[in-house]
């Protein structure tokens, strides 16, 4: 390969790292407009709900205690925070072993949740994770 060739691969190999860099496929957490109103914790049942922008259940409002997810939110596939300072509390269970644990959602945060399932949501009116 000539020195003309090599230049002319590397120019196009940056080039096309660079395209494929700035059209980034989204990722499953991605949303644009989670269609979600300000203020509230909105669950989305399945990806379709979440990739149409439509929740299945919301929450709001500071609370003394953890909320159990009704039918609309429990088990949901992804999540979305439309708290401006608030934080949101998850109660998760690990679908593999079972295993209990806590999410912290900050404000404008996105999360898929699935396969583990969500039981309940505490929004407990403090800021920051």
């Amino acid at each position: 390969m000539g020195p003309g060739e090599k230049m002319m691969t590397t120019a196009m190999a940056g080039a096309l790292v660079a395209a494929a860099l700035a059209a980034g496929a989204p990722s499953a957490a991605a949303r644009v407009d989670p269609g979600c109103a300000e203020l509230d914790v909105c669950f989305y049942k399945t990806a379709d709900d979440w990739a149409h922008g439509q929740p299945t259940g919301s929450y709001r409002g500071v609370t003394g205690f953890p909320q159990e997810l009704g039918p609309d939110a429990y088990g949901a596939y992804a999540v979305y925070s439309a708290l401006n300072e608030e934080r949101a509390l998850l109660h998760m269970t690990a679908a593999g072993d079972g295993h209990v644990y806590g999410i912290c959602l900050a404000p404008y945060e996105q999360r898929v949740l699935w396969p583990d399932t969500v039981r309940t949501v505490y929004i407990d009116g403090k800021a920051g994770c």
